[in-house]
């Protein structure tokens, strides 16, 4: 990797300003508001509306494969992520096979390793033979995902409950942890949409105070159970999809019919709108885009399949999530959820431009901010306005409740270390060295 500085606007020290960053084998070694670092390297000076800004981590992504090759594919994934400015993708488990044992985490590791354009994370289910769980760091894992079928019920005898056994267990092992509190027993019933305040409520008892641990919301008064809950769980971290900050249940609903059905369910207007706020307001830790990718006829069809939930649940968005929350939240709260809160919580040296990390880095491009023209009036698609378009993702499922949602920015290029992974102008990518989460 050569020395190169990057010269023009950047999110640098909390606000977006003229700067030059000087990289070095794949490290940003200065960071200066003049040209005070150096002139001995090659350098690229941004356009007008460019701007750089750090690479985001998204801390949750179904990459599909295996059986499920066709709803998604690592390369696919990685390559979306890499074409939305993301550089680090987290694995969801819950693959076919589901990963719960050593050494299907030790093949999936290896299988990422071999297709991923982006650094990755491998994630797991609880074993199926409990006392395996020492084996899951050595095997590749550095955390535990539970699923509503991995946690005890909310009702379950608390003199028979083992959960805070096993997450001290997890604890004191190193592993991190994801939980998306839901009671699958109240699936498909009229107690569904409680499902998340009877299931965090149990979990919030249960879960130890050294484990680190991200748990999803989707409903602001589990952000404020969280946040209640922190001074005996310090730990504990507040995680919300984009669809929960941004798609209300009547416009999802609105816009794609029975395809906006989602696990946890799109929230009415009011609470996404408040949910939102809250982000703004710095009570949400960390933003992912939970891509869970589906087939066209996956996600439209209604004929009962034995052991199924149709329509399937879930959404494509690792192609547009982080311009979504820059364009929704702004540079700030987007930069602070996206990419340097889950770069903190998983140890690496990402997420900010500044000297001594590494140099995962997105240029972007802003929008003109003009009003669409009639194309049968003006002659040509207005330049410069950008909108959600299933036709140009990388990532194989094309369903969204997003489509034709117009966007602020769009990116230009994404450096993984100093590399250039990925170019929008000649819709090149290049797979450079990636590295796994340890």
């Amino acid at each position: 990797m050569d020395t190169f500085i990057i010269k023009g606007p950047a999110y640098t020290a909390g606000k977006v300003q003229q700067a030059a960053v000087r990289i070095e084998r794949g490290t940003i070694v200065a960071v200066s508001t003049s040209d005070d670092v150096g002139k001995d390297a090659r350098v690229i000076t941004l356009g007008p509306r460019q701007m750089l800004l750090p690479a985001a981590i998204d801390t949750l992504a179904a990459m599909r494969d295996w059986a499920e090759a066709p709803r998604d594919t690592v390369e696919a994934v990685t390559k979306g992520a890499l074409a939305g400015g993301i550089t680090v993708v987290c694995d969801q488990p819950n693959t076919v096979p589901r990963i719960n044992t050593p050494e299907l985490i030790r093949q999936r590791a290896q299988f990422v390793a071999e297709r991923s354009y982006t650094d990755f994370g491998i994630s797991a289910h609880p074993p199926v033979e409990p006392h395996r769980i020492e084996e899951y760091r050595d095997a590749g894992a550095f955390s535990v995902s539970l699923f509503m079928w991995d946690l005890r019920p909310w009702n379950f005898p608390r003199d028979t409950d083992d959960s805070a056994a096993s997450f001290r267990r997890y604890a004191q092992l190193g592993l991190k942890g994801l939980v998306f509190p839901e009671e699958l027993a109240l699936r498909e019933t009229p107690l569904e949409e409680q499902g998340e305040t009877y299931a965090l409520e149990a979990l919030l008892r249960r879960l130890d105070p050294e484990w680190e641990v991200r748990v999803f919301a989707t409903l602001p008064d589990s952000v404020e159970r969280m946040l209640a809950a922190r001074t005996r769980l310090p730990r504990l971290l507040v995680q919300v999809a984009t669809h929960a900050l941004f798609m209300s249940r009547e416009e999802g609903f609105r816009r794609i019919g029975i395809a906006a059905s989602h696990s946890p369910p799109l929230r009415p207007a009011a609470e996404v709108e408040k949910l939102r706020r809250y982000a703004e307001e710095r009570r949400v830790d960390i933003v992912t885009s939970h891509h869970s990718p589906h087939r066209m006829p996956d996600k439209y069809s209604t004929e009962a399949i034995p052991g199924e939930f149709t329509p399937k649940r879930g959404y494509s968005a690792i192609d547009f999530a982080y311009p979504l929350c820059l364009t929704k939240l702004g540079i700030e709260h987007a930069c602070r959820m996206f990419c340097e809160n889950p770069a903190r919580h998983l140890g690496l040296q990402k997420g900010l431009i500044a000297p001594g990390y590494e140099a995962d880095l997105a240029v972007v491009e802003q929008s003109t901010d003009v009003a669409e023209n009639n194309i049968h009036q003006s002659g040509a698609i207005t330049p410069g306005v950008w909108r959600v378009d299933p036709a140009t993702f990388q990532s194989l499922g094309k369903v969204t409740p997003f489509t034709g949602e117009r966007l602020k920015y769009r990116v230009l290029k994404t450096f993984v270390r100093g590399a250039e992974a990925y170019d929008a102008d000649t819709a090149t990518f290049r797979r450079v060295a990636v590295r796994r989460i340890p």
